[in-house]
């Protein structure tokens, strides 16, 4: 088995002899070929869904050297997606690609505040005051039942609490759960007419969920929406059955994926990836950053066992 070290030595070796220092024009071409190897590693390192047809979506270099970064995805928009860099030489695959150029101190806080950022980021369902002190985003499954507890958790937040949060709602279906991927290509269809329409298929499919399937779904969401006033449920059927929204859950399954999130719920509190164990460790965190003195409590991260995700 090759080590870290080892393995790092290859690199920087693969790299002198494919003459990276050189520039671009001396780097091997990644053929038909390639690719093809390079996907069969992928699908059995990393186990695909059977059925699964990965591509390489992307290959860009990195700088001014031959190194590459390669784009795994699932064709036609399934959720499977993995970046990893390869070596000039395209023999070995690294999850991560260190630049001792660049400080990491600077590097750490540029990708929080990417990350922040990212967060709340563009058109995605919110609930809340915009200047609320607490911003909770969360990475869901409509198919999760852990999903559906955190949810729950939330409705027992008081209306003076909930006065001081604002919930961002991100998408993330996990490929083992058979509706959840039509699920949220669904609720951002009801999203694209309106906010509360949204929310009114984010609540129903929680508060249902374990009626619900993959034959029954948009049936059920159909009944819903006739009952929402000023609904057009034309649009919504049109929007449904042609996949226009595929692209935007693609593109919240790519921002979770690049930002380690990897099974739901995963929640971020004012950006810092919590994990929320109760409603009572929650009302506290949630005192505590609006400004409420009388409450005492240390906010979890990562480094903590902080990820609030279960997989399911």
């Amino acid at each position: 088995m090759l080590s870290y070290r080892t393995t790092t030595v290859a690199l920087l070796l693969s790299a002198v002899e494919c003459g990276a220092v050189f520039g671009q024009d001396l780097c091997r071409r990644v053929e038909d070929t390639d690719r093809a190897k390079l996907i069969e590693y992928v699908q059995k390192k990393y186990k695909a869904p059977t059925g699964a047809k990965i591509e390489i979506a992307d290959v860009s270099p990195v700088g001014s050297t031959c190194f590459r970064k390669l784009v795994f995805q699932a064709a036609g928009g399934g959720a499977f997606r993995l970046e990893l860099f390869a070596s000039p030489d395209l023999r070995f695959l690294t999850k991560e690609l260190m630049d001792s150029t660049v400080d990491p101190i600077v590097e750490e806080r540029q990708k929080a505040e990417a990350l922040a950022a990212g967060l709340t980021r563009g058109n995605l369902p919110a609930r809340g005051k915009p200047d609320a002190p607490v911003t909770i985003a969360v990475f869901s499954d409509f198919e999760c039942p852990y999903c559906a507890r955190f949810t729950a958790t939330m409705k027992e937040l008081t209306a003076q609490e909930l006065d001081k949060v604002r919930l961002v709602f991100h998408s993330f279906p996990l490929p083992m759960h058979a509706w959840a991927r039509p699920a949220a290509e669904a609720a951002a269809c009801a999203h694209e007419q309106g906010e509360s329409y949204f929310w009114a298929l984010h609540d129903f499919m929680f508060e249902h969920q374990k009626e619900l399937n993959r034959d029954n779904l948009l049936g059920r969401l159909s009944e819903i929406t006739k009952g929402l006033a000023g609904f057009d449920q034309s649009k919504f059927a049109t929007c449904v059955v042609e996949r226009k929204t595929a692209a935007e859950v693609d593109g919240q399954v790519t921002f979770a994926q690049q930002n380690g999130v990897n099974a739901t719920p995963t929640a971020f509190l004012n950006g810092r990836r919590i994990q929320v164990t109760s409603v009572e460790q929650l009302r506290t965190l949630i005192l505590q950053l609006g400004g409420d003195t009388r409450a005492s409590a240390t906010l979890p991260h990562a480094g903590e066992g902080a990820a609030a995700s279960a997989k399911e």
